[in-house]
């Protein structure tokens, strides 16, 4: 009998240039580099605890491409990579920058990726051993062949009976020239899904119907939350869980705090602040990451939540994409 016990996580692996916002790297000539992608920031928080993680993604035929993958096996995360001439996509994003801004320079087009027919690999080749299939909607976003490969995946997946999980992560920088609405086609196939209530409007037409004072204390955030999310489970029945995020920056200050709709009930997490935050990058893809390990594990539904809530906290001081060794989801 087969172990199914993978996490495939299907999306770009991307360089991550953070130079600092006053422009010292041009005269030290010293430039951060972060590996990430929203898809890979998943896969390497998974695999740190102890998940057996599977990254289906694009790398050049080249010595940059031979590094990264020997840098992914050396996370514990299994490679799936389609081979070609050409470049690692590329971002420009300095630590006190926001990716939901105009902030991040994407420098991604073409690349390995978004120039990928995604066919080296068979659907058996792609399934062995998975029991969950992750992905965000920043890789449909980035090719009409990247898009199609979503859809295909998660038709099967579902055939086989594996879990999907979707990050409503919105980026208006890769929308530009398609419409969001096209999420709508992947839904069907979808189990648990994350995002806010902002980007379920951009994506799924499902409009915020309250009025909101842009405070993190606003009463009317959780009835929204409430709210969208039963409307979803009304339009695509298949989804189990519903996440939402709420992070609310003010400067340097953050209030911060999640919903999780489950059994029509919605769970609140506690609510954290600092006057300070380190770095805006990967906080999102650690919370999908604490919520899918801790579905995986069984756990309540309530620690599921208090736990990527509190994973995601954290990681806002944490440098780079990924979380580190400091957090440690068995021990927060």
């Amino acid at each position: 009998m087969q172990d199914s016990s993978k996490i495939l996580c299907f999306g770009e692996l991307l360089l991550h240039f953070a130079p600092d916002s006053e422009g010292n790297w041009l005269h030290e000539q010293s430039l951060k580099i972060y590996l990430g992608g929203a898809e890979y920031n998943v896969a390497a928080a998974l695999s740190q605890w102890k998940n057996s993680v599977k990254l289906l993604s694009a790398l050049p035929e080249n010595f940059v491409g031979n590094q990264l993958e020997i840098q992914l096996k050396h996370k514990g995360i299994e490679v799936l990579a389609e081979k070609t001439q050409g470049r690692i996509g590329t971002f420009y994003l300095s630590s006190d920058g926001d990716m939901q801004n105009a902030s991040v320079v994407y420098d991604r087009f073409p690349s390995v990726f978004t120039q990928s027919d995604f066919e080296t690999f068979s659907d058996d080749e792609i399934f062995s051993g998975v029991k969950w299939l992750h992905i965000s909607t920043i890789t449909p976003a980035l090719s009409d062949n990247a898009f199609r490969k979503c859809l295909q995946i998660m038709k099967e997946a579902r055939t086989r009976n594996i879990t999907v999980s979707l990050d409503l992560n919105y980026r208006a920088l890769l929308w530009q020239h398609q419409t969001p609405h096209k999420i709508k086609e992947l839904m069907p196939f979808v189990n648990v899904l994350m995002g806010n209530i902002w980007s379920v409007g951009q994506f799924l037409n499902i409009p915020v119907e309250y009025k909101l004072n842009g405070s993190f204390d606003d009463e009317n955030l959780l009835k929204q939350a409430k709210k969208t999310a039963l409307e979803i489970k009304k339009q695509f029945p298949n989804v189990e869980k519903i996440a939402n995020t709420f992070r609310f920056t003010n400067g340097e200050k953050v209030n911060y705090f999640a919903t999780l709709l489950a059994d029509e009930q919605l769970l609140v997490s506690e609510k954290y602040n600092s006057d300070k935050i380190e770095e805006r990058v990967g906080s999102g893809d650690s919370f999908m990451a604490a919520l899918i390990h801790g579905i995986v594990k069984g756990n309540s539904e309530q620690q599921i939540l208090e736990d990527a809530a509190k994973v995601a906290f954290k990681k806002l001081f944490v440098k780079g994409d990924t979380i580190d060794e400091s957090i440690n989801i068995e021990k927060l």
